[in-house]
């Protein structure tokens, strides 16, 4: 089953009695963490050894033509020149096209080098039996960005947020700035800001619904963003407690190896 979703870049999932299948594939932010709605331990992070990475890749596929094992190799010079020429082979399953070796190729790459870092958390079962493995999040973490940019909504209207810390608003408007919040229907809406005055956040655009109180809010702009990480595991413990594992996410992986 994982060969076969790994042809198509998926992860299979065990879920309810059953498997289901998320795809690697670009994909917007569908719910936001903060230290609000996660518990007492933070956000843990760890990476991979540079011994785990490699520079130079060589796929093996089945030549329709020649009808024979032929291989594609990829190379990363400046990752060649950062580590050395480090090679992994890998035998590409149901592959016949040269194209798709190489795509799979830099896939490897790219995934070592730019997605290495996993964070684990814990976090309540609001949150916990909404996100499922294979989403992406966005996490705001004042330990990693110096400042606070994320917490809970006290109350709202379709265009006015007030937040619950009024120090965590002193964005300047000049430097594109946007509001995340997440609906009552579950979903993550992001508009841009318009003003800000103490713990109220004007937005320029109105929300399709009006925020709930107590909902989660993150603000952002170009010089302070939130990361991105996709969710590997959610985990049911003790306590109404749940544990999430998620690996960075780099949208930009995509147009590097599809084109």
């Amino acid at each position: 089953i994982n060969e076969l979703a790994g042809v198509m870049r998926c992860m299979p999932i065990w879920s309810a009695g059953s498997i289901t299948l998320t795809q690697d594939k670009p994909t917007d932010a569908s719910y936001l963490f903060n230290l609000s709605n996660v518990g007492e331990g933070g956000f843990n992070y760890s990476g991979s050894s540079l011994k785990t990475r490699h520079s130079v890749v060589a796929v093996s596929y089945f030549n329709m033509d020649s009808k024979e094992i032929d291989f594609e190799v990829y190379e990363d010079t400046a990752l060649i020149a950062k580590i050395g020429t480090v090679i992994k082979q890998v035998k590409a399953f149901a592959c016949t096209s040269r194209g798709q070796a190489r795509r799979l190729a830099k896939a490897i790459v790219f995934s070592e080098n730019n997605e290495s870092e996993v964070v684990a958390f814990t976090t309540s079962i609001d949150s916990g039996v909404v996100v499922r493995p294979g989403a992406v999040i966005d996490i705001a973490d004042p330990v990693r960005s110096g400042v606070r940019r994320g917490g809970r909504v006290n109350t709202a209207t379709t265009t006015q947020i007030t937040v619950d810390d009024s120090a965590a608003t002193d964005l300047p408007t000049a430097n594109n700035p946007t509001l995340s919040v997440i609906l009552p229907n579950g979903t993550v809406e992001t508009k841009g800001v318009q003003s800000i005055s103490g713990a109220v956040i004007t937005v320029s655009s109105a929300f399709s619904q009006a925020p709930n109180a107590n909902t989660i809010w993150l603000l952002q702009n170009d010089t302070v963003q939130a990361q991105k990480f996709r969710v590997i595991t959610v985990e049911e413990q003790d306590g109404l407690v749940y544990a999430i594992t998620a690996l960075s996410y780099v949208n930009a992986k995509y147009s590097f190896i599809e084109d």
